[in-house]
């Protein structure tokens, strides 16, 4: 009866409806196949799930080993008994997989598949679902991977050992910690990658889910607390000047790439047929050409095609009839060309930069100005209008915003070397749009601490650091954590946005059964019964977090 006295009674109700709900997935044909595909469990899911839980097993335990010696060097009973249980699973899982008495190879077989490109990669059978290592390549990952578990064994027993010697050899002493740590980060960073990165082949949907939600949540709360800092920023006696020199210097620099030597470029031939444009063509130009905007053009649409150059274009008008004109620079164009308009812009690479820098001028001039109305720091204004400004988008227009147009000309600007996934576009883009509200969070947390307490601490002769760091996040977090957990749960369900750029989470995977079954209503209460499952249990986590929280601060 304590333990019931505990739960929310939201989730009390559901573990009543529980076995109704399991009786409803195992019995009916239509809901078993609908959260099978929601969720993502495909072809040896128990293997995989297994091979999961034993690699998770494998670095949590030496994760926890390394960290009790580096806490506990003075053993108590208790903190002995931990200890050597987690040596003992470490090494016992450890031996196994590297003398393959504990078969991983399919699970590994299946993070390698779904790393390398399919359509690059040799590794990879062709047209074949799910992605799956070809013979050749399954032999070369086994072996690489039984190697490097044993060297990982050898290397973490070797690390111990320096511990171990530690204690008769008091040089080894400082060498020992070094060790511990090495050991306690490889673990670390192995159980993040398990987790939280490799492929999840036994519930690869709700794993995409949680996921998203997990960096998202994180990434947002590191914005957030930057935001906030940074509108708690005092503006100190030289702080206009020094911005206003910025704005300056800008402008200088917008000057600069402005007054670059323009391109000029001639379109030639008729417009009977297609227009010719070369790849790489500023598309305000394209467009006025497209459109039929430029000096003399009757305003009627027109299509175009890409080339490569110059010399293309002209061969392509001679050889290719559907194609009639050409739009290429005018030193190109032949002396017995048909001049049909002529205009000069600059080049990419004096634009966008005279662009940016034209508006980092201008808005940083403003946000002095407004320092000097409002007595500011010039970025504790910019927070607040980043805040603000955030605040009034939609999610979705945010996801679709960072997903697509700003993710393409990052692309473009990069030239192909910042290629975001769409997973990673969908995780910064809710980072942003909740880092708003996250601020605003954290932002009240912090002018809930009494000023007094600020006031002393600085007396004391602490640095600002250390009065966040001592002082006011102490305080401010027994206050934030309830809207923090609200914001985990909202962030939850608003990872069901990113199925608009295809990410293939619970809400895709739905979408896509949903359109191969014609089934009406399978899927949809299917996804709606996880998401529920997912929040309340969410919820039930985040209320032990502030009761811990409670007890602790009292």
């Amino acid at each position: 009866m304590n333990v019931l006295r505990t739960l929310r009674p939201s989730n009390v109700i559901l573990i009543a409806a529980m076995p109704f709900i399991i009786y409803l997935f195992v019995s009916t044909n239509n809901y078993k196949r609908s959260i099978y595909a929601i969720v993502g469990i495909g072809e040896n899911a128990s293997t995989l799930f297994a091979s999961f839980l034993c690699g998770l097993a494998v670095f949590c335990a030496g994760f926890w080993l390394a960290y009790s010696l580096l806490k506990n060097p003075e053993k108590s009973k208790a903190s002995q008994l931990s200890q050597n249980a987690a040596l003992i699973i470490y090494f016992t899982l450890l031996a196994l997989i590297a003398t393959n008495a504990v078969d991983l190879s399919i699970f590994v077989d299946s993070i390698v598949a779904n790393s390398v490109d399919p359509y690059t990669s040799d590794l990879i059978q062709k047209a074949v679902r799910p992605r799956q290592l070809t013979p050749e390549a399954q032999i070369l990952v086994l072996g690489v991977f039984s190697k490097a578990t044993f060297a990982y064994l050898i290397a973490s027993l070797g690390l111990l050992l320096i511990h171990f010697l530690s204690k008769s050899k008091q040089a080894l002493v400082s060498l020992s910690r070094y060790a511990l740590t090495l050991l306690l980060l490889a673990n670390a960073l192995g159980a993040f990658y398990i987790l939280f990165v490799a492929h999840a082949g036994f519930a690869a949907g709700l794993m995409v889910t949680l996921r998203a939600a997990f960096f998202a949540y994180f990434s947002s709360m590191i914005l957030g607390l930057i935001w906030a800092g940074l509108q708690s920023l005092e503006k100190k006696k030289h702080t206009n000047l020094l911005y206003s020199i910025a704005a300056l210097t800008f402008f200088g620099l917008c000057a600069f790439f402005a007054m670059q030597p323009q391109q000029s470029y001639s379109l030639i031939g008729s417009l009977e047929g297609r227009v010719a444009i070369i790849k790489g063509t500023p598309q305000s130009a394209t467009d006025q050409i497209r459109f039929g905007e430029y000096d003399g053009a009757d305003h009627t649409s027109i299509d175009i095609r890409s080339v490569k150059d110059p010399n293309h274009a002209l061969v392509t008008i001679e050889k290719n009839k559907r194609v009639s004109a050409a739009f290429i620079p005018t030193e190109t164009v032949p002396a017995d060309a048909n001049l049909l308009w002529q205009t000069s812009f600059l080049p990419d690479e004096s634009k966008y930069p005279a662009i940016t820098f034209g508006v980092l001028g201008f808005f940083t001039m403003l946000l002095v100005i407004c320092s000097i109305y409002r007595a500011e720091h010039p970025l504790a204004i910019a927070a607040e209008f980043f805040i603000d400004t955030v605040r009034g988008i939609p999610m979705l227009v945010i996801i679709l915003y960072v997903g697509l147009p700003l993710s393409g000309a990052i692309k473009s600007a990069s030239d192909g070397a910042i290629n975001l996934s769409n997973m990673t576009r969908g995780i910064v883009a809710i980072s942003i749009g909740y880092s708003a509200y996250m601020a605003e969070i954290f932002r009240a947390g912090i002018l809930a601490v009494p000023k007094g307490q600020i006031e002393a601490a600085r007396s004391l002769g602490l640095s600002r650091w250390q009065v966040a760091r001592f002082v006011v996040l102490p305080q401010a977090l027994s206050i934030v954590i309830p809207p923090l957990g609200n914001e985990f749960i909202a962030m939850l369900k608003d990872t069901s946005l990113l199925s608009i750029l295809s990410v293939r989470d619970v809400t895709q995977r739905m979408r896509e059964f949903q359109a191969s079954s014609f089934l009406p209503f399978a899927p949809f209460n299917s996804a709606a019964i996880l998401y529920v499952v997912l929040t309340l249990g969410a919820a039930s986590i985040i209320k032990s977090i502030e009761r811990r929280y409670e007890r602790k601060s009292h």
